[in-house]
């Protein structure tokens, strides 16, 4: 196939290992520049630093382009590069028509559900929530609309019981690679053919922020806080407050969990279990058993130190 020059859109962990892939492979693409979000201020001294992808980039040759916004600037630079096609993948932002229709292959987008479901922000992390048990990544010819557009390829991941964000994401971004390189190929020589998707089975997610960490013990299910423990690993995080015998109310966040019978006992109600751990009692006559926890400004501890240090009073 003749080398196609591709413009790379994005951010985040997830987009790192597709745009290896295209690298690894320069007799049939060529990556002319990468597109990432500018450096943003992060950790406790507000250090701006720069995305996955940009640290990547900045450790090779490869121009980097970190716009502010879609201004005459950034186009004019855009159509200077003369691509084929644009490549994005958990870039964090949506592109207008006139940046997408550029290049004349038009712009593919790397998502990670099995389209139409799981549409928007939050794909894996929401997958993960409901339980799901498989998963995947999808390859759309991109259109105005949100993860919207005919479907070009796609690879399905089983969800592990143990999977969280973490290992999910990892293995789909592997995926993603994988299934990116072999369809280029394909959508160049003209023998890759789409599939519109069924919008009526479409699902969305939603951004996730960090008061959905939060869980309120006298509503909660056990099994949906083992999941939100999963899918919110390692941000946001879950985290409640606990409620000390004096009175004094400590924000606490879980990190290791298991889900246990409570025996009749009242939601938000806590509990010894056999073993010196605490439980929270929750609905369905479960418990959410405190295996490790970290209380704000502390150190990780076991449920049992926990339990000794922060004795709490009847319900949380």
């Amino acid at each position: 196939m003749e080398q196609s020059r591709i413009v790379y859109f994005g951010t985040a962990d997830f987009a790192v290992p597709p745009l290896q892939s295209l690298l690894a492979c320069p007799e049939n693409f060529d990556v002319v520049a990468v597109v990432s979000q500018p450096d943003r201020p992060a950790g406790r001294h507000r250090e701006r630093l720069p995305s996955p992808v940009s640290a990547m980039v900045q450790r090779s040759k490869l121009p980097l382009l970190q716009p502010e916004s879609v201004d005459l600037p950034f186009l004019e630079a855009l159509r200077g590069l003369r691509a084929d096609l644009f490549v994005v993948a958990a870039y964090g932002r949506i592109l207008p028509r006139q940046v997408l229709e550029m290049p004349k292959l038009g712009s593919v987008n790397l998502h990670g559900s099995l389209l139409p479901k799981y549409r928007g922000a939050s794909p894996i992390q929401s997958a993960i929530l409901d339980g799901e048990t498989e998963t995947g990544v999808t390859l759309i010819l991109m259109d105005e609309k949100m993860d919207h557009g005919p479907i070009l390829a796609t690879a399905i991941e089983t969800i592990r019981e143990d999977d969280d964000y973490l290992s999910l994401a990892g293995r789909l971004s592997e995926a993603a690679a994988g299934l990116l390189t072999d369809s280029l190929t394909r959508l160049a020589d003209g023998t890759l053919h789409t599939q519109e998707q069924d919008h009526s089975l479409a699902t969305f997610t939603k951004m996730i922020r960090k008061e959905d960490g939060l869980i309120d013990w006298t509503t909660a299910d056990a099994w949906e806080v083992e999941r939100r423990m999963r899918a919110y690993r390692p941000w946001p995080g879950i985290h409640f407050d606990w409620t000390t015998r004096n009175g004094h109310t400590v924000r606490t966040r879980l990190l290791a969990t298991e889900v246990v019978h409570a025996n009749g006992q009242t939601p938000g109600a806590v509990i010894e279990t056999e073993n010196g751990l605490p439980a929270v009692v929750v609905a369905d006559d479960e418990a959410v058993l405190l295996v490790e926890v970290q209380p704000e400004g502390r150190r990780p501890m076991s449920g049992a130190d926990f339990l000794r240090g922060y004795p709490p009073s009847e319900t949380i």
